[in-house]
């Protein structure tokens, strides 16, 4: 039989898949979700082969794509989505999973201290999107969408990159026929943001990139935006939940 096994990584219990976990509601496919950040001896055995796979989703973190020492299940998570390349698995890196996806790919992810940038936090629009593509063209027309991030993917010549903002050159690529990695969160809605703003962590590191205030406004935004926003990102979600629909036989 097709596989019918959607894989969702999570690094941190938080950054949960929202509006990408809404989309696969009633697809009749089966939604694995895993953590294996902390995972002490996490090996190639503790995540399936892609052959039994009808997609992946990878998923945000505070972790550079390139600390693998510190979290070794990366390396595991990267060699994953390499494998998914080579066979054209329908896959979605958002965030730290974009940063994955990028450097299983061969690309190269930066950390904003060594282009000279600071971390980039809040709801703005994304620029020069690719209307053309059925994940990211539709939301050229959103009002905004969250970023949260401080390192930066670095698209080689050659790469499809389909948006951008002012600091960060690459904001969406796509990999091959059936991937792509989203550097900002078109997961989250209000309700995840205020579980976000309910970790010191993040509240702390709002503060630090916009000041006095950040929580009420990142909120204020979120609600804002949320109505004209919700039915772009389910179009674009659309098209993903489509491709895994496919390859399961659904």
């Amino acid at each position: 039989m097709p596989p019918r096994t959607v894989l969702i990584l999570q690094h941190v219990e938080v950054e949960k898949p929202g509006l990408i976990l809404d989309a696969l509601d009633g697809s009749g496919l089966d939604v694995d979700i895993r953590n294996l950040i902390d995972t002490p001896g996490a090996s190639a055995g503790d995540l399936p082969p892609v052959s039994e796979l009808a997609g992946l989703v990878v998923m945000g973190g505070p972790m550079n794509a390139d600390d693998v020492l510190a979290h070794p299940a990366l390396k595991l998570e990267r060699d994953l989505l390499a494998d998914a390349l080579r066979e054209r698995i329908p896959t979605l890196g958002v965030c730290l999973g974009a940063q994955l996806l990028a450097r299983a790919q061969g690309l190269t992810v930066r950390t904003g201290a060594a282009l000279g940038r600071r971390s980039e936090i809040g709801w703005a629009p994304l620029q020069d999107v690719d209307r053309a593509d059925p994940v990211v063209g539709p939301l050229a027309d959103a009002p905004a969408v969250l970023h949260w991030h401080g390192d930066r993917i670095v698209a080689a010549s050659g790469a499809r990159v389909l948006a951008r903002t002012d600091t960060t050159e690459c904001q969406a690529f796509r990999a091959g026929p059936a991937a792509w990695g989203l550097q900002f969160h078109l997961e989250v809605t209000p309700e995840l943001l205020d579980d976000w703003l309910a970790e010191p962590s993040f509240a702390t590191e709002a503060v630090e990139v916009l000041g006095a205030g950040a929580e009420d406004q990142l909120r204020a935004d979120a609600r804002a935006v949320a109505a004209p926003l919700r039915p772009l990102a389910e179009r674009s979600l659309a098209h993903l939940r489509d491709l895994f629909v496919g390859r399961a036989g659904l």
